[in-house]
């Protein structure tokens, strides 16, 4: 549940909390018999004392927007029985028109940790973006103004959907540094890999198609996929990547449609595809006759060992669709991405790209093809090689340091992420509340799973904190674990302490 606190305001938490969950309600936003979360729980997410959320509800309660059940907790209000209106007066039962499709991009978990991560005094290790300090922001703000001063009319146009043409022609080259030409006919330019996911889930998925799917994954892949209506056939990974020969087996008694990995420092696992499987997943796939989704948004960001080839080029037969993006190494606010290859996918995915939003923002696409052009992006490249693996030791010293027993975890070549795994049987869900009690979050593996799995896990980002933070995360991190086996101790004496009727 997302609430934003105003701590310099006149207005008391519990009725800038209240106030918030009121509105949710009125706007249908919660549904009547949706479950507020926990007291302690929510106390614990916001770093408010648990008296202010007790009172919140109270208020809640006073005017018959909430109501306590013993087992279920607080919950929304049922209708007024005498009017058969709810008691918040609501005209329109909007959670009643809602499309399945939004039951399933409905994740408390990913609300819970991104409402952690937004607090000022947490210390976010799960938010998957780059470090804002280096961001190139003066070189931008010279390369817009240069853009405004010359072309700028043009720029604050439409462009076409496919793509300012100098841009896909620099992707094209960029691209050919990993050994194959593109023709920028071949290029479409989107915003952002999402909204890449997207248009390929609706141009290629009628519902209860199936989809073969690494797990853990992207997250986003897993909310695109579902919402297209995809039934998802998970392949587990391993530091060598997809386990391609599991695979081999499921293809002998499935038809899926598509095949989507993350070959390359895989989020969350940051595992990479050996390029022993890397062909024999081409063999498949050609084989079987079944398109790959390549998203590749990390290779670039290699620390050390030799550089893979990406599938794409590989491809020899025109199988392989490479989704990718500038998020992960500029700045996500740009929302520039694009999708290489064959003709005839790609002049479809155009067609529904102008369903969606005519075309991508063509000053962004000006300002990413002057720095491909002028070489600034390969030299931003480089800084970023030289600086992400520094604090990826850095974490892994930390954790070395803090964690020792509390946690396992890899050493991963490249990208942004460290998998972890709690000991003890922790689920990680249940670390959530407490590690936003001592300021830190982490993002949950079980929501980068297909099935119910992954509850120990966890995936740390150690892009995004700077240098002087990672240790003091995973110290807080290291008192947050501690701190749960504690609870969980104490919980299990009182189970073993208490009376057992014999029967």
């Amino acid at each position: 549940m997302l609430v934003e606190l105003d701590r310099e305001s006149d207005l008391p938490l519990y009725l800038q909390i209240s106030n918030q969950i009121r509105e949710r309600i009125h706007t249908g936003d919660l549904a009547v018999g949706s479950k507020l979360p926990p007291e302690r729980r929510l106390a614990a997410m916001l770093g408010v004392n648990r008296t202010t959320i007790v009172t919140a509800y109270r208020e809640l309660a006073a005017d018959g927007l909430v109501e306590g059940h013993v087992g279920r907790g607080t919950v929304v209000a049922d209708p007024d029985p005498d009017t058969g209106q709810s008691s918040n007066h609501q005209q329109i039962p909007w959670s009643q028109l809602f499309t399945s499709t939004t039951e399933v991009m409905n994740d408390p978990l990913l609300r819970d940790t991104t409402m952690i991560s937004s607090r000022p005094d947490v210390i976010s290790l799960a938010t998957g973006i780059p470090s804002p300090e280096l961001y190139p922001i003066e070189l931008i703000r010279g390369l817009l103004d240069e853009a405004l001063h010359t072309d700028g009319q043009a720029l604050l146009q439409h462009c076409p959907t496919e793509g300012y043409w100098p841009l896909r022609s620099s992707l094209g080259d960029w691209m050919a540094g990993d050994g194959k030409p593109v023709d920028p006919e071949n290029v479409l330019v989107v915003a952002g890999s999402q909204q890449g996911l997207y248009l390929l889930a609706r141009t290629l998925l009628d519902p209860d198609d199936l989809v073969v799917i690494e797990s853990p994954t992207y997250l986003g892949a897993l909310q695109v996929f579902r919402a297209a209506g995809a039934r998802l056939l998970p392949i587990p990974v391993d530091s060598n990547g997809m386990r391609v020969g599991l695979l081999e087996d499921l293809l002998a008694r499935r038809r899926p449609k598509l095949i989507y990995t993350l070959p390359s420092f895989q989020n969350p696992s940051g595992g990479t595809m050996n390029l022993d499987r890397r062909r024999r997943l081409l063999d498949l796939a050609e084989r079987y006759r079944i398109p790959i989704i390549e998203d590749d948004p990390y290779s670039v960001l290699r620390y050390e060992g030799p550089a893979l080839p990406t599938l794409h080029a590989m491809d020899q037969r025109g199988i392989v669709i490479h989704l990718s993006t500038f998020s992960k190494i500029l700045f996500p606010g740009f929302r520039i991405g694009w999708i290489a290859g064959p003709q005839p996918i790609l002049k479809r995915l155009a067609l529904m790209k102008q369903i969606v939003d005519l075309d991508t923002n063509p000053l962004a696409q000006w300002a990413v093809w002057a720095l491909l052009d002028r070489g600034h992006l390969r030299e931003h490249v480089e800084e970023l090689q030289s600086i992400y693996p520094y604090r990826r030791d850095l974490m892994l010293e930390a954790l070395q340091r803090h964690c020792t027993g509390l946690l396992q975890w890899n050493r991963p070549h490249g990208g942004f992420y460290i998998w972890a795994r709690l000991t003890d049987g922790l689920r990680a869900r249940d670390l959530l509340p407490e590690a936003a009690r001592f300021g830190v979050s982490v993002a949950p593996g079980e929501s980068f799973h297909v099935d119910d799995e992954g509850e120990s896990t966890l995936r740390l980002n150690f892009t995004l904190p700077a240098a002087e933070e990672i240790d003091e995360g995973i110290r807080r991190l290291a008192g947050a674990i501690e701190s749960l086996r504690s609870l969980r101790g104490t919980d299990d004496r009182k189970a073993r302490e208490a009376v057992t009727p014999i029967v």
